[in-house]
């Protein structure tokens, strides 16, 4: 199950931000990989710089507050478990919606 499905109904938004403005290719591959989510661009750099990527991909986990309380440079099968657990994690704190 993606992600976006388990948390959906718990107050969870995933984004995704690009550093260029989307290509067709881009387009397609969203596409054909039925990514879900919000996909957004961002051609300045300005979130790229206030989130530290050095690399892609880098996930950060932002809780409430607004305050990036996990980080992960780079992907390895099983990662979105780690998220999962942290995510959860998050939700506990906060009584169980986002």
């Amino acid at each position: 199950m993606e992600l976006n499905e388990r948390f959906r109904d718990r107050g969870v938004s995933f984004v995704s931000i690009d550093r260029a403005p989307r290509s067709k290719a881009g387009g397609e591959f969203l596409a054909t990989n039925k990514v879900v989510h919000t996909v957004l661009s961002d051609p300045t750099g300005a979130t790229f710089d206030a989130y530290r990527v050095s690399a892609i991909p880098t996930t950060v986990i932002i809780d409430r507050q607004g305050r990036a309380v996990y980080r992960h440079v780079g992907y390895s099968p099983g990662g979105e478990e780690t998220f999962a657990k942290e995510i959860e994690a998050l939700l506990a704190r906060a009584g169980g919606e986002a």
